[in-house]
């Protein structure tokens, strides 16, 4: 079959835009890695701000970013947990996330990926003055946190993020617990107290 020049050059085009997009989803799917023996069906760790950075530069793009107000300042504060799961068959998960803090001060409360959509939804009144920014934050949190407390996980290796938000001010110390306990009764515990 012969293509005239117009045609040859859209097929081209098309084929090169086809595969772009093939390596972006791909890359944004959770589990990138099969299953390995040799690490833990589940680890957990404090993500660290500087982690999050390639997620965007300030917070109307990456939801990581506590959102800041002119003269005002932050009005919340994160805590994030990056829960690692290496598993070798699909597998039921429950979360379960408390923090606690002096009897007297109200303690940051973890977010599912529904619960920090909303929140988000609400910080930036439905997408803002910005809707591709509103849209990559949105993507982005569909992307890295957690579905829910309880889900099921296909097999491999996946990560999430586990978000805790406080109004600030925060009063200290707060202590921080996640347990991940597999459908095989396995449980995993982190626990960190900030002062």
């Amino acid at each position: 079959m012969i293509l005239s020049k117009g045609k040859a050059k859209r097929l081209a085009l098309f084929t090169v835009f086809g595969g772009v997009l093939f390596g972006l989803l791909l890359g944004s799917c959770a589990t990138t890695q099969g299953y390995d023996a040799s690490i833990p069906s589940v680890s957990m760790s404090h993500v660290q701000e500087s982690d999050l950075s390639k997620y965007g530069a300030s917070f109307a793009e990456n939801p990581f970013k506590e959102p800041n107000i002119v003269f005002i300042g932050k009005l919340y504060e994160f805590y994030i947990v990056k829960i690692s799961l290496n598993l070798e068959e699909k597998t039921r998960i429950r979360v379960e996330a408390d923090s606690r803090a002096a009897p007297d001060v109200s303690a940051p409360v973890a977010y599912n990926q529904e619960e920090f959509i909303h929140f988000w939804d609400i910080v930036s009144n439905q997408g803002g003055p910005n809707p591709a920014q509103y849209e990559r934050r949105k993507r982005t949190i569909e992307d890295t946190v957690i579905p829910d407390f309880a889900f099921t996980e296909n097999p491999g290796q996946s990560s999430y993020f586990l978000v805790f938000i406080g109004k600030r001010p925060i009063k200290r110390p707060i202590s921080y617990e996640v347990r991940v306990v597999l459908e095989n009764g396995e449980s995993f515990l982190f626990s960190e107290t900030v002062e």
